[in-house]
């Protein structure tokens, strides 16, 4: 019985930590900033402009800069992405 009751409470802790993790359209969505490493070892960091199913165009001039500076790095060019920081969508629930 402790056993069920204890599989109950790590299933609901797990699914309360599920829902509180950021989603990746939410981690690349538009103006959110990044550092992308690709597999040559390029390190690239930027303002996320767009990205689609090819890959993830990035906006890398520095604030004080007015030269356009964008790259686009196809999916198959990228290792990884940091992201400093994914601010969730916000979702209204409506009563029941």
């Amino acid at each position: 019985m402790d056993d069920q009751n204890g599989a109950q409470s790590v299933s609901a802790e797990s699914q309360q930590w599920t829902n509180q993790t950021p989603k990746v359209t939410d981690a690349l969505k538009r103006g959110s900033q990044v550092s992308v490493t690709t597999w040559g070892g390029r390190e690239l960091s930027g303002t996320i402009c767009d990205r689609e199913q090819t890959g993830l165009l990035l906006d890398v001039r520095a604030p004080d800069d007015s030269a356009d500076g964008y790259v686009f790095l196809p999916w198959s060019s990228i290792e990884q992405v940091e992201i400093r920081e994914v601010s969730q969508r916000r979702v209204k629930s409506l009563p029941s």
